[in-house]
């Protein structure tokens, strides 16, 4: 009966649902490996997470299949130092992610498919976490998005800073995600348990609460019509969870009971 279910969810995942409300859980699978992981970033075809994890992995970039989270490879997180206080992890629509450390002030941008440096630059100072870049499923950005504390700044693909603003909640955004079809910021509170879509005049759109708690949400990624969701702790631990996002966020989320039936 699980696998039934568990291929009803799959094949949701791949055609949407007319009906389908922000915060409807659709699916949730085991991330790679025990242990935190600080970053998710999703294309068409693959989740990308950042597993906070050294010997024998070397603080690894983990690819997954995005339909069900099968484990696909890993590669060296990239950067030109201390891999392990990566924070944030993005993709820029053009086949590479982006990923910031948050206490040796750089960015780097790589090559999704193997980890290939492509460039790097660096900011003055404060730990920057999340990373967004604003782009349009498979059209380049021309916007970075960074959190540090309640401010947010808002950088060229290069690291020139164009401005800065107050988000309108707490610092606990660990990562961001860009979603082009609502033009919001996604990110998982980890003090709160709740999911926040925040427009870039710095005002909430909207919100929805995890199903179960606490989780420590931390990673987050978006892909027509989905927010992947990563875990850093809770119960299940190292999970990532699959929500509904559909085109136009105005509507009320699930409910808890919906929730919890899909795992009866």
């Amino acid at each position: 009966m699980r696998k039934i279910i568990m291929i009803v969810l799959t094949l949701a995942l791949l055609a949407g649902s007319a009906s389908a409300k922000l915060g409807d859980l659709v699916a949730s699978f085991s991330n790679f490996g025990a242990g935190s992981h600080y970053g998710l970033a999703a294309d068409a075809n693959y989740l990308y997470s950042y597993w906070n994890v050294g010997f024998p992995f070397n603080y690894p970039i983990v690819t997954l299949k995005r339909t069900n989270g099968a484990f696909v490879k890993t590669y060296p997180a990239p950067g030109p130092t201390d891999p392990q206080y990566t924070r944030g992890l993005c993709y820029d629509g053009t086949g590479n992610l982006y990923s910031n450390n948050y206490l040796r002030h750089y960015v780097t941008r790589f090559r999704a498919s193997d980890g290939k440096l492509l460039s790097t630059w660096t900011w003055p100072s404060g730990s920057r976490y999340g990373i967004c870049v604003d782009h349009k499923g498979t059209s380049a950005g021309t916007n970075i998005y960074q959190n540090y504390t309640r401010t947010w700044w808002v950088s060229t693909l290069t690291g020139s800073q164009k401005r800065a603003f107050r988000a309108p909640v707490s610092s606990y955004a660990y990562d961001l995600a860009w979603d082009w079809n609502n033009n919001l910021i996604w990110y998982g509170n980890y003090n709160d348990e709740f999911i926040y879509g925040v427009n870039t005049n710095a005002s909430i759109v909207a919100k929805f609460g995890l199903p179960v708690g606490p989780e420590n949400p931390y990673g987050i990624a978006y892909w027509p019509d989905y927010l992947y969701v990563s875990t850093s702790g809770g119960t299940p631990d190292e999970y990532i969870w699959v929500f509904e996002c559909p085109g136009t966020v105005g509507v009320t989320p699930a409910s808890v009971g919906r929730i919890k039936a899909l795992f009866d």
